[in-house]
Formats: C-alpha cells, structure tokens, sequence
C-alpha cells in the first residue's frame, strides 16, 4: 500500500478536524433545540370551567358548543410584555414599576408551524396581585391588566406578576415563558434590522403622516408610531392595532436575515439584551427559532381578536371580554378538536 505524502497527511488532518468541528456544532445545536421543547410543558395545564355558560371541563376534555377539545401538545406559548419605562432595571419601588402598555400572547405550533397572536387590551379587567411597598402579599384587586407589572421590586417578579393576571384573564391557562422590553428596546430593534417600511394606518401629528402615507422608520420614529396614542376611548385600541402592524413587518424582515445567516440569532439575542428581560433560555430561543423561522414570516401571523365591552370607570377605561370571544380564542390556540 503507498504511504500518503506528508502534504496529503496535513489535508487528512485538516478535513478530519473540519469534520469533527461540523458535527460537534450540529449535536451542540441539536442539544440546545431538544432542551429548549422540553423546558415549555412543564406546567402544562386545561382552562377551568369558571362560570361560562356551555363550557365544561372533565379529566383532559373540554367541551364547548357541542364540540370536544384537548390541549394540543406540540404548542408554545410566550408573552411578550412592552413596559412604559425607558430602562428596564430601574427600581421605583414596588407599586411604581411601571405598568404593561403592550401585551401579547404568542403561540408556535412545532408540528404545523402555524402561529397564533392574542392582543391583550391594556384595559382588560382582571384579578391581579398587589403587594406592598415592603413586598408583603396584600390580596388580589380586580384591576386593569397593565397595572399588574407594577407590584415587583424587579423585573422578574413584576413579569411573572403579569404572567399570572394574562393566565387568569386567559382562565387559568398556563402561558410558559415571558420576554420584557422596555421603551428604548423599540429603537433598539428597529435600528438592529436596518429599519421598517409600512403605511401608516392613522394620522400620527408627532410624525407629520397621514393615514396611507408610506413611511420608512428608523429607531426614534418607530418608538413614536407604536407610542403616540389620543385619549379618546379609542385610543389604545388604535395604538394595538399599529403595534400589531409593527411587530408583523418587523417579524418578516428580521425571520428574513435569520434565515439566510442563522447566526444572526445570537447577534440580535446579545444585542437587545440591555432593553429586555426574559425567562426563556438561549436553548429555548434556538428551538423556536429553528421551528418557526421561516421567510415573510409576518405573513404566517393569524391574530385571534378578543372582544367585549368597553366602559369608563372611576379612574379610567375598563375592557371586558366577551366570554365567547375569549374562549373561542383560547381553544383556537391552545387546543385542538379531539
């Protein structure tokens, strides 16, 4: 048998480490998305029954207008949380930390890749848990949703304070992760990714816009298309639609750059660190990542509407849900038909 030349012998070794580089990244990848599914479903749970008239709960089943549903396994779901502070970290004091001015509950399908977002209105009226400034459990107070983030000495614990009142207002289901951003994080992502082109839906003064006028946002008018809100009634109604119509063109320009350099997840991860907290692990973040990137992917966004009635109260507007709303909205993305 001839000997390989000491050249060949070099390649060899260089092809050989090349190899072994490639498959210690893709098990090193492989292990990040296998832990990353097993960490959303440990809590998972059906909705209660509560007093909703036609809907039943019994041992994995719920029953609605005739109709049997199960918790569908292969689903995810965050909620994203945008604060009206400008830095995450700052510490008012607890009952002063802010309040929840956007609220989104997000689910990935993993089998169908189908993905499901449920706006919640600022002003939904929910049981929330308030503690006092010494951070002693006071009792809970039926109080607009936004309100619950401001009873935590940090932003973990205000999160997972809001993350209880979302799973309430969403009868008790379990919503297994979080990701908070503060006001400077609006700039922030928007400069990342180059900017956002979209028409404007509604007159915005503090832009000088139109409604149907094409407008290209940087940072700095980005975080004044999704803020500027009237106070009228209407106001944060019209404000969750632009914020809707943000985070889908947002969604298809930067699942665009990921999916043509993957690595670009950890740059945007890395980047926005300083404007956001999050209990969701960089595993977590891969697996969905790896699941649901797809291009355009603002155009596979199916918005489950919750709707209700609106009334001013002694302090301000109050939103109730329709209960038919709310649970068609839940059993269409959490559950499947059995």
């Amino acid at each position: 048998m001839a000997k390989l030349s000491k050249g060949w012998k070099i390649t060899v070794i260089i092809a050989s480490v090349i190899v072994g580089l490639l498959l210690l990244l893709l098990i090193t990848y492989l292990i990040l998305v296998l832990s990353g599914k097993s960490r959303f479903h440990k809590n998972d749970r059906d909705i209660s029954a509560s007093n909703i008239k036609g809907l039943e709960v019994d041992d994995g089943v719920v029953t609605y207008k005739g109709n049997n549903y199960i918790l569908d396994p292969d689903v995810v779901s965050v909620l994203f949380i945008g604060i009206d502070k400008e830095k995450i970290g700052d510490d008012f004091g607890i009952g002063s930390n802010g309040q929840a001015d956007t609220l989104f509950v997000m689910t990935l399908n993993t089998k169908t890749k189908a993905i499901r977002i449920i706006p919640i209105p600022r002003e939904a009226m929910v049981d929330v848990d308030i503690f006092s400034p010494k951070g002693k459990y006071t009792g809970a107070r039926n109080e607009q949703i936004c309100l619950s983030y401001a009873y935590g000495k940090d932003p973990e614990k205000s999160a997972e304070n809001t993350l209880k009142s979302a799973s309430r207002l969403f009868l008790n289901i379990n919503i297994s992760n979080y990701v908070t951003m503060d006001l400077r994080g609006i700039s922030a992502i928007t400069d990342i990714i180059g900017g956002i082109s979209l028409t404007a839906i509604e007159d915005i003064p503090e832009l000088g816009c139109k409604t149907g006028d094409t407008l290209n946002l940087d940072g700095k008018k980005a975080r004044i298309y999704l803020q500027s809100r009237t106070e009228d009634a209407e106001g944060s109604s019209k404000r969750l639609e632009r914020q809707k119509q943000f985070m889908t063109a947002f969604a298809s320009k930067a699942g665009n750059k990921i999916s043509e350099d993957f690595g670009l997840l950890k740059t945007y991860y890395d980047k926005m660190k300083p404007y956001t907290s999050t209990d969701l692990s960089f595993s977590q973040i891969t697996y969905l990542a790896s699941t649901g990137i797809v291009r355009n992917l603002g155009g596979q966004f199916d918005y489950q509407t919750i709707n209700g009635e609106k009334k001013v109260g002694e302090k301000w507007v109050e939103f109730y849900p329709d209960s038919d709303s709310l649970v068609t909205a839940i059993l269409n993305t959490f559950y499947k038909q059995k």
